[in-house]
């Protein structure tokens, strides 16, 4: 990317085809492209400068928003075609290239994000007074730009699990967690300013309700009986709500619970409360029905024919018909080269976890069940369900969004240090 030498090339070339003008040095002056800054061993023209300046000042109009002076806008500007092509330069060095898939792949993208064909999105640019290679090349160096600060930026910044803890647990966490409770409520109220008596009162009728409760009688029903809120007549119903709309009081209390537990009575100015978790739903609550299965492969190759691997994998399901091992017959004969070492053991699988041929296959079976002899898109399949299980995913799933929320949270600081870096290292000379 040798943008200096490509120049004096083409400054040379300028001035000696000038020279052979005669009328050069006397009707007119011939305008000769500038060097407006040079960046280690590449320069930014200074018809580069005045193209993206005038582009910004349209942008600008675009959006009715104040235009700085001029001598201020070409600063702003030649510092950020500065900082990308420095980071052009680093994407060089680091070898990072955008593919023409790539390439492709995004010119499809805004497309259809435009709601266009590709032929429609190629005349909409060139109406538009480009042409589409100038136009691919600009995305090019985008995405370029793109990939290398990515790069360059995650391995700077980590995200500790305690970071994830303390993040969880704060306002935004719980906000992020989106996690919304249908919770039921008694509360045993205490009269202001309560005599003796009355405090004596509240807590045998506290005692008396635990009581129930420990013999498992239906909230609802104790919440019309007991109950001083107003909400009693309707079985102590608070409807769906999320932590961040609770009282503090009530969301440190549900905070570990589980559905179908009560807390313990909990006590404010008002008297005592009970809180039930009825139901809970949101990002943190995510169960899938997972299924282990077992898995051989029979493939044909140059020494097995097809009408050979039929004979051969109905053999095989035939001994397991008779009691054969699975395990024993799939390390001796699969070539599945991920599970054939294992037995065939592919683990815990969650839908849509495996090709959809063999996820219907997976469907129909029961526990400990094998399939009949199956054909693929390469081979012959045999599979064993041998157990299933509910499992919760949304914790995992709720801890992966909090890490990319830290992570875009430091992604801005640590561009800017990147930035800085990158441009304390250069030789910036400005013309």
């Amino acid at each position: 990317m040798n943008v200096l030498n490509n120049c004096k090339r083409k400054l040379a070339s300028i001035t000696f085809i000038a020279s052979l003008l005669p009328w050069a040095g006397v009707h007119g002056t011939t305008e000769i492209d500038m060097i407006a800054a040079v960046i280690n061993n590449d320069v930014i023209m200074q018809s580069e400068l005045i193209t993206e300046i005038t582009d910004v000042r349209d942008q600008l109009q675009r959006q009715n928003a104040a235009i700085p002076a001029a001598g201020l806008l070409q600063g702003e500007v030649l510092d950020q075609l500065i900082l990308e092509l420095l980071q052009l330069q680093e994407a060089e060095r680091l070898g990072i290239e955008v593919s023409d898939t790539m390439l492709n792949n995004a010119m499809a993208n805004i497309a259809q994000n435009n709601k266009l064909t590709l032929p429609q999105l190629h005349k909409a640019i060139v109406a538009n007074g480009n042409s589409v290679a100038s136009f691919r090349s600009d995305i090019q160096r985008k995405m370029t730009i793109d990939e290398v600060s990515k790069i360059a930026i995650k391995r700077r910044i980590k995200v500790s699990e305690k970071e994830i803890d303390l993040f969880l647990d704060s306002q935004q966490g719980q906000e992020l967690a989106d996690t919304e409770y249908l919770l039921s409520h008694i509360m045993i109220a205490t009269p202001t300013q309560a005599t003796q008596q009355q405090v004596d009162d509240t807590e045998a009728k506290l005692q008396q309700l635990q009581a129930e409760i420990a013999e498992e009688v239906d909230f609802a029903s104790l919440a019309s009986k007991y109950s001083s809120a107003n909400n009693a007549a309707g079985g102590g119903s608070l409807g769906w709500r999320k932590a961040s709309q609770l009282p503090a009081l009530f969301a440190k209390a549900i905070a570990n619970m589980k559905v179908g537990e009560i807390s313990q009575p909990v006590r404010n100015s008002s008297g005592y409360h009970l809180i039930k978790i009825i139901e809970q739903r949101g990002l943190a609550v995510q169960q899938v029905q997972q299924t282990k299965a077992n898995h051989i492969l029979i493939l044909s190759n140059d020494i097995r024919s097809a009408a050979d691997t039929k004979i051969l994998v109905d053999d095989i399901y035939q001994r397991l018909q008779t009691g054969t091992d699975f395990y024993k017959l799939a390390r001796s004969f699969s070539d599945d080269a991920n599970t054939a070492l294992n037995g065939g053991d592919m683990g815990w699988l969650n839908p849509g976890q495996v090709p959809n041929f063999m996820q219907t296959q997976l469907d129909t079976l029961g526990d400990n069940e094998i399939s009949a002899p199956f054909k693929g898109p390469s081979g012959w399949h045999i599979l064993q369900v041998s157990e299933r299980q509910t499992k919760d995913v949304g914790y995992n799933m709720l801890r992966n969004k909090a890490r990319t929320a830290l992570y875009d949270s430091k992604f801005a600081g640590e561009m800017e240090t990147w930035l800085r870096e990158l441009r304390n290292q250069a030789y910036i000379e400005i013309r």
